[in-house]
C-alpha cells in the first residue's frame, strides 16, 4: 500500500482561482487530483514515446496517413 504524504504549497489566492476556474474544479482537493492524474498521464505518454522512438519504418508511417 503506497504511503500518503501531506505537503504545503504557497499560491496566491487570485492565481488558484484562476486555475481553478480554468479546470472547471470545485474544490482544491478535485484540482490538484485532476492536476496529478494529468501530470502521471503525461510521464506514461513519454515513456512510451521514448520506448517506441526509432522502431517506426516510414512506409509504416506513411500507410497510417492513408
Amino acid at each position: 500500500m503506497a504511503a500518503s504524504r501531506a505537503i504545503t504549497v504557497r499560491i496566491s489566492d487570485a492565481q488558484l482561482r484562476k486555475v481553478m476556474r480554468a479546470r472547471n474544479a470545485a474544490t482544491q482537493s478535485e484540482l490538484i487530483n485532476t492536476l496529478l492524474s494529468e501530470e502521471e498521464e503525461r510521464l506514461r505518454s513519454h515513456s512510451l514515446l521514448r520506448g517506441t522512438a526509432g522502431t517506426m519504418r516510414a512506409k509504416d508511417l506513411n500507410a497510417r496517413l492513408l
